[in-house]
């Protein structure tokens, strides 16, 4: 081996002369995860540069903007054809909210609301920025492209609730509509409306949805079969328990 090659990359923990996990193609990437021979340090880093690799190529349901700077503590699988009145209020809500999406959007939106393939999550959330701490969710939809399979069209809305004082209080205080087709988002192209500081009509559309979505969740916290998980979500950053939990939290 050049060891003068090997020497630019960071070595895995394994002895002095291994390629950095950087260096691994996806496929090696899952082999290795997938064996869990690795301590649980080496396999947290495989598991984020395996998930910074896949994001980069938009393999499968990554998207930056709800996984990335959040700190998710619980993921609620939704069934397209069973939770039918748990999606029917996104309809209204993106036709009215903010406004009118370009009309290519929205017939995107459209379609993949009435797509009986379509696949839904519903994300649970910390958001720590620079403008405050929040707690939210996000109500995730999505399908497999057609001619890849392993990737997916997407349709995500995320609704926060700003921490003041310590606390939370039920109210929405920001939303994220992330309106992303693949065929644009494989060119870096999506449509994105975003709104803090809602008022009137904005922020009643808003609150209705996210009570409808806090109600679901009490619903469904309890029961096991719509909790998804998976065992190498240990590994990765941005899952695991809350870094905070505001009083008053909608999320208990």
């Amino acid at each position: 081996m050049n060891q003068s090659v090997l020497s630019q990359h960071e070595a895995l923990d394994l002895d002095g002369e291994s390629l950095g996990a950087e260096d691994l193609s996806i496929p090696a990437l899952m082999r290795e995860i997938g064996l869990k021979k690795k301590p649980n340090a080496l396999l947290s880093k495989m598991m984020n540069i395996l998930e910074q690799k896949r994001q980069k190529k938009g393999y499968g349901w990554s998207r930056a903007w709800n996984k990335y700077g959040l700190n998710v503590f619980r993921t609620h699988i939704c069934s397209a054809e069973k939770d039918a009145d748990y999606l029917e209020p996104l309809s209204a809500f993106l036709a009215n909210f903010p406004k009118e999406l370009p009309e290519a959007y929205s017939a995107f939106a459209k379609n993949l609301l009435s797509d009986p393939e379509r696949m839904a999550f519903t994300f649970y959330h910390n958001n720590d920025t620079d403008k405050g701490q929040y707690e939210g969710l996000t109500i995730s939809l999505g399908r497999k492209v057609v001619d890849d399979p392993s990737k997916r069209d997407r349709l995500d809305i995320v609704l926060e609730d700003l921490r003041v004082d310590g606390k939370v209080d039920g109210k929405i205080d920001q939303v994220r509509v992330y309106v992303c087709p693949w065929d644009t988002y494989q060119k870096k192209e999506f449509h994105l409306e975003q709104v803090g500081n809602l008022e009137g009509a904005q922020f009643e559309l808003a609150q209705s949805l996210y009570e409808h979505g806090i109600r679901y969740y009490n619903q469904w916290k309890g029961e096991e079969d719509r909790q998804w998980s998976h065992w190498s979500t240990r590994f990765i950053d941005y899952f695991g328990p809350r870094t905070f939990i505001p009083k008053g939290s909608c999320f208990t």
